[in-house]
């Protein structure tokens, strides 16, 4: 499905602000408040917040190759904590249902595109879309304590691709993962939380081609024809370390990611099985309301 052309240059620097936001400041933040504070039933806190702040990320380009990119933006940061939409410390979404053991909601997230003139191994080919991925994901809490929580996600998504001919659907992906976020310290009066996540992905065809799969038209005797079957993509190993004040939020993240086992493992465009993304994250936080949100 095709869906209006809204401009790739207003697309991509949109889609790059909104990765940073979803990827950096909020993943690295993703944590209940009840660890960050303390208490069982933290304060309530300001409807909505305003900062800016910027992330650095090193990471290969995709899971398979070698390659390696580095880069950093400045980003606004909007946090805002409505009874169903809600920006904070626990990522970008809209909550549908929401009590001490379960929580469903629509959850939002983004891959970069790639320039395929940056990487070898796809030189020639066209360049992969950056894809805006939206979708429910269930979080069971699994086990609680005022210090520590186990935390099993279940996120469905479908991937819509910008490029320059618009906005298309690019598959979908399911990727549980269950994370253990616990409070470690306390320095200069607050606290650093650490979160771990082990998960895997699945991917649907369409979605597995976009990165691995090679059309005839650019096949080659040393990259021959390739079309990716739906399956298995992977597992991933997620690790953060993160503080937040009434001013300033900063992360520090690590992700590395194996395909061993793939549906696309054979793929030509995979020459490594690992992968790799570090980064840090800092915002500040300048203007809130008076208004609280809601109890």
């Amino acid at each position: 499905m095709r869906l209006p052309y809204i401009g790739r240059s207003a697309a991509i620097v949109l889609a790059h602000c909104l990765a940073f936001l979803a990827s950096s400041l909020a993943s690295a933040a993703d944590v209940p408040a009840a660890i960050e504070t303390g208490l069982t039933r933290p304060e309530r806190k300001p409807l909505w917040e305003l900062g800016v702040g910027g992330a650095a990320l090193h990471q290969t380009y995709y899971t398979g190759t070698k390659q390696t990119r580095t880069f950093g933006v400045p980003v606004p940061l909007v946090i805002y904590r409505g009874e169903i939409f809600r920006s904070d410390n626990e990522g970008i979404r809209a909550e549908l249902i929401d009590d001490e053991r379960f929580e469903l909601d629509l959850s939002f997230g983004l891959n970069f595109g790639i320039d395929s003139e940056d990487v070898d191994l796809r030189k020639g080919m066209d360049d992969t879309d950056t894809l805006f991925e939206i979708g429910p994901s269930l979080k069971i809490t699994l086990a609680k304590t005022e210090l520590s929580e186990w935390r099993l996600n279940l996120p469905l998504r479908v991937n819509l691709g910008f490029s320059s001919d618009g906005i298309d659907e690019s598959g979908f992906t399911f990727a549980p993962d269950i994370r253990y976020s616990r409070r470690l310290f306390t320095w200069s009066d607050q606290a650093w939380i650490g979160t771990a996540a082990v998960g895997v992905q699945f991917g649907t065809r369409d979605f597995q081609n976009n990165y691995y799969g090679v059309e005839s038209e650019f096949a080659s005797d040393e990259r021959p024809a390739y079309e990716a079957d739906s399956g298995f993509s992977g597992s991933r190993l997620t690790l953060t370390l993160r503080s937040k004040t009434d001013k300033r939020l900063i992360g520090i993240f690590g992700r590395v990611e194996n395909i061993s086992g793939a549906s696309f493992e054979d793929s030509p465009l995979v020459e490594t099985r690992t992968g790799f993304t570090v980064g840090v994250a800092f915002s500040w936080f300048f203007l809130r309301s008076s208004a609280l949100e809601p109890g």
